[in-house]
């Protein structure tokens, strides 16, 4: 089974952005707005999620999303900024804990 394009746009092979371009897109896009939703930055961007979210991870920390969208971190509150780092450092150690769980499946040595 082939396994889909992580960074099709819309399903669409004609769509697809190098990622490098589209954070600068996404920052410009982003400038002055505050929290903007992900449908909304991908319809103005001709983009998909996937592909707003490796923009965002590859944004140098310029970049902070979350429940609401995203926004940039030199304009957010600090109560933002706190509240997205949290995250993703949940996000990581549950990741974390679920390889670790498989890993412990694979040598045969589930808790």
């Amino acid at each position: 089974m082939e396994q889909p394009d992580l960074f099709a746009a819309h399903g669409s092979p004609e769509c697809r952005p190098m990622v490098g371009a589209l954070v600068s897109s996404l920052i410009t896009a982003l400038d002055g707005r505050g929290w903007v939703s992900a449908r909304v930055l991908a319809d103005e961007l001709d983009t998909g999620d996937r592909s707003l979210r490796e923009a965002a991870s590859q944004s140098a920390g310029e970049v902070i999303g979350g429940q609401r969208g995203y926004h940039l971190t030199r304009q957010a509150s600090l109560e933002d900024i706190d509240r997205g780092t949290a995250w993703l450092l949940s996000q990581s150690s549950r990741m974390r804990e679920r390889a670790m769980a498989i890993a412990r499946v694979r040598h045969g040595r589930a808790a």
